[in-house]
C-alpha cells in the first residue's frame, strides 16, 4: 500500500515529476563537471569523464522511473500509444472493424443481459436456493393454482420451513390520494410472505401473519408499497409510513417500503402495492371469498439439508390427507388428483423462463454467430494491414526487438480496436435492450425487465472484448512476425502474399460457413414467422381494437350498466362498425376457469363448472 499511493501520484503528475527527475540529474551531473574542473581538467576533457561516469542520462531516468510505474506497465503504455496512432493512419478499415465489432459484441451483451435476468439471476431474497414451488405432473414448468384451504393444509403439515401463498401479478387496481387517483399494479400474499422468503423492509415493517386477517389485524386494513411508487407518488419521504390512502375505494394504511431490488417473486413484473390475501374477503359475491376456488400459487422453503426429492416424496406421501381435508363441497373427484411436485424456484416462478428460455438459448448461438464472422472478416483486413507494415517490422525485427515484443504490439492494437468496439457495442445493446423487452412484451403478459448496466454485464462485455481482441488478432500478429528480417527485407512480401493467401483462405472459409449457417437458420425463422401469420385465429382480426378499462371506483352495481353505456357509447363513434365487451379478449390467456355451456334439458357433462342459458 505504501508503494501504491506514490504510483498512483506519479500517474496524475507525471509531466511535473519527469521534469523534477531531469533537472536533478543536469545538476548532479554539473556539480560532477565543476568538481572535475577544480581538480584540473579542461572543461571539454572534464565534460566527457563526467558522462562516462555517471553514464546515459535516458538510461538513468528509464531506471527512476521503474521505481515509479513497472516497465511492464510502461510497456503496455507505449503500445497502447502506438495502436492508437496506427488506427488513426487507416480510418477506413478502422472505423468497418470497429462497426463490426460493435454490432456483434453489442448483439451478445444484449442477449446475455435477458438471459441473465431470466434464467441465470436468484431472487433478491434470503437463501433463495431452498425455494421452490408448488406445481402438478400436468403442469409441470407452470405455476398450478391451489385453493386457500389447500396451501393452508400444506403450511400446517410442517414438513418445510416456511410456506407463502400469493394470487399472480398483477392487475390493476385504482389509488387514490386526496384527489388524485391513479391506476397502480397490485397483488395479494399471505401473511407470512415476506418472513418466509427473508426480505427485509427499507422503510417501516412487511407483513406478519395477523395482518392477514378478514378486515385486517390490529392496524385494520394495511399494504406495503413498492420502492419505485414511493419515489414516484410520494417523493420519497420518510413520512409515507402511516399514511392513509385508498385503493378500490378501500381504505389503508402504508405500514411499510420494500427495497429497490425486491420486484416480487414473478420474474419479469413488478408491483406497486401488495396487500394480505384476506382483505378480497371483503364482499361475500367475490370469488375469492370461498376458501375452495383454486386461485393461488404457493411456495414453499425447504428445510436446512432438505433435498428436493426427499420433499417431494414427503409431501406426496401427505397428499391424500391434504385432499381429505380441503376437498370443496359439493365433493369433487378431480380435486388434486394429480400429484403434487416440487420445482426450484430460487430464480423466481418458472413460467417465464419456460416461455423464453429455448429462444434466448437460440437467439445466443445466432449472435455469437454473428461475432465469429465479424472477428473472421477483422482478421483478414489486419492480415491485409500486417502486410502493408511488412518493412516496419522486419526493420524493427532487425534492430533488436524480439518477435514477442512486435506480437504484443500487434496484439494490443487489436486490443485498442476491440476496446472501441465494445464501448459502442455497450451504447448499442443498451438500445436493444429496450426493445428486447418491448418484443417478449405482450398485451396480456407484459414484462417489465431491469435491464441496466451491472457489473456482470461489464464481465461480460470485457471477457467478449478479450476474446474477439485474441480471435481476429492472435494469427495475424504471429504471420506478422514470423519470416525472418533479412529475407523479408530482400523478398519483399512474395512469401509474405504466399502465405497471407493460405491463412486468408481458411478465414473465408469459415465466414462462408459461418455465413450459410446463418443464411439457414433465418431462412427458417423467416418462414416458421410467415406461417404462424397465416394462422387461423377463430375469429376476424382485421381493424380490431382492445381496449381495457378500470371500473374499480365504479360501485359492483352500476359496473355493468356503465360497460353496456361504454359499449353502446364507442359503437356511436364514426367509422366503429361494431363494438362489444367481453371479460378476457381473446388469445390473452386469463381464464379463470373451464366453463360449459349447456342448453336448457341437456345433461352436462359430470365434474364440470357450468353455466345455464
Amino acid at each position: 500500500m505504501r508503494q501504491l499511493f506514490p504510483r498512483v501520484w506519479y500517474l496524475f503528475r507525471r509531466r511535473q515529476l519527469e521534469g523534477d527527475l531531469a533537472e536533478e540529474m543536469a545538476i548532479h551531473r554539473a556539480m560532477k563537471q565543476q568538481e572535475l574542473e577544480q581538480g584540473g581538467l579542461e572543461p571539454r576533457e572534464a565534460m566527457s569523464v563526467t558522462r562516462r561516469a555517471l553514464g546515459s542520462l535516458a538510461l538513468a531516468q528509464d531506471r527512476s522511473r521503474d521505481v515509479w510505474v513497472p516497465r511492464w506497465l510502461q510497456g503496455l503504455g507505449q503500445d497502447l500509444q502506438v495502436g492508437a496512432r496506427m488506427l488513426r493512419s487507416t480510418p477506413l478499415l478502422t472505423t468497418v472493424a470497429v462497426l463490426s465489432l460493435a454490432l456483434g459484441i453489442g448483439a451478445n451483451t444484449a442477449i446475455f443481459s435477458l438471459v441473465d435476468r431470466l434464467l441465470l439471476r436468484t431472487l433478491p431474497v434470503k437463501q433463495p436456493e431452498r425455494l421452490v414451488v408448488l406445481s402438478t405432473s400436468q403442469r409441470l414448468g407452470y405455476l398450478a393454482p391451489y385453493s386457500f384451504a389447500t396451501f393452508d393444509q400444506i403450511r400446517q403439515s410442517q414438513l418445510f420451513d416456511g410456506a407463502l401463498a400469493f394470487t399472480n401479478c398483477c392487475l390493476k387496481s385504482a389509488l387514490t390520494i386526496g384527489n388524485e387517483t391513479q391506476s397502480v399494479d397490485r397483488f395479494f400474499v399471505s401473511g407470512d410472505f415476506f418472513t418466509t422468503l427473508g426480505v427485509r423492509a427499507l422503510l417501516g415493517r412487511l407483513f406478519t401473519p395477523a395482518d392477514d386477517m378478514p378486515g385486517g389485524g390490529a392496524s385494520g386494513p394495511v399494504t406495503v408499497i413498492s420502492y419505485r411508487l414511493w419515489q414516484e407518488r410520494f417523493g420519497g419521504a420518510a413520512s409515507v409510513v402511516g399514511t392513509l390512502i385508498t385503493v378500490d375505494r378501500t381504505p389503508v394504511t402504508i405500514v411499510g417500503v420494500t427495497t429497490p431490488e425486491f420486484f416480487g417473486v414473478e420474474v419479469g413484473k413488478t408491483f406497486d402495492v401488495v396487500f394480505p390475501i384476506h382483505m378480497q374477503f371483503k364482499t361475500r359475491d367475490s370469488i375469492y371469498y370461498d376458501v375452495d376456488t383454486p386461485y393461488l400459487n404457493v411456495m414453499l422453503r425447504l428445510k436446512p439439508g432438505q433435498s428436493l426429492a426427499v420433499a417431494s416424496a414427503a409431501l406426496r406421501a401427505v397428499q391424500p390427507q391434504i385432499r381429505a381435508a380441503a376437498m370443496p363441497r359439493p365433493s369433487n373427484p378431480e380435486f388434486l388428483k394429480d400429484p403434487m411436485m416440487l420445482e426450484p424456484a430460487g430464480a423466481g416462478t418458472p413460467a417465464l423462463r419456460q416461455r423464453f428460455e429455448r429462444p434466448l438459448v437460440m437467439m445466443f448461438c445466432i449472435v455469437a454467430l454473428v461475432l465469429l464472422i465479424a472477428c473472421a472478416n477483422i482478421a483478414n483486413l489486419q492480415l491485409a494491414r500486417g502486410i502493408a507494415r511488412r518493412h516496419e517490422l522486419s526493420l524493427r525485427l532487425a534492430l533488436g526487438a524480439s518477435r514477442w515484443r512486435l506480437a504484443r504490439q500487434l496484439l494490443t492494437e487489436s486490443l485498442v480496436m476491440a476496446i472501441l468496439g465494445a464501448t459502442a457495442g455497450l451504447a448499442f445493446a443498451t438500445w436493444a435492450n429496450r426493445a428486447l423487452v418491448a418484443q417478449l412484451s405482450t398485451f396480456a403478459t407484459p414484462v417489465v425487465l431491469d435491464l441496466a448496466v451491472d457489473w456482470r454485464v461489464l464481465a461480460f462485455t470485457a471477457t467478449a472484448m478479450v476474446a474477439t481482441a485474441l480471435l481476429f488478432g492472435l494469427a495475424p500478429a504471429l504471420r506478422a512476425t514470423r519470416a525472418a528480417p533479412v529475407d523479408a527485407l530482400k523478398e519483399q512480401g512474395r512469401m509474405a502474399s504466399e502465405g497471407r493467401a493460405a491463412l486468408s483462405s481458411g478465414l473465408l472459409v469459415v465466414q462462408v460457413a459461418l455465413s450459410l449457417t446463418l443464411v439457414v437458420a433465418a431462412g427458417l425463422f423467416v418462414r416458421t414467422f410467415e406461417r404462424l401469420g397465416r394462422v387461423t385465429l377463430g375469429f376476424d382480426r382485421d381493424r380490431v381494437l382492445v381496449v381495457t378499462v378500470n371500473a374499480q371506483l365504479v360501485p359492483d352495481g352500476d359496473r355493468n350498466r356503465l360497460y353496456h353505456r361504454l359499449v353502446q357509447t364507442v359503437a356511436a363513434v364514426p367509422g366503429v362498425a361494431h363494438a362489444g365487451g367481453s371479460i378476457n379478449p381473446p388469445l390473452v390467456g386469463a381464464l379463470v376457469g373451464d366453463v360449459v355451456v349447456s342448453p336448457p334439458g341437456t345433461p352436462p357433462p359430470p365434474d364440470a363448472q357450468r353455466v345455464s342459458q
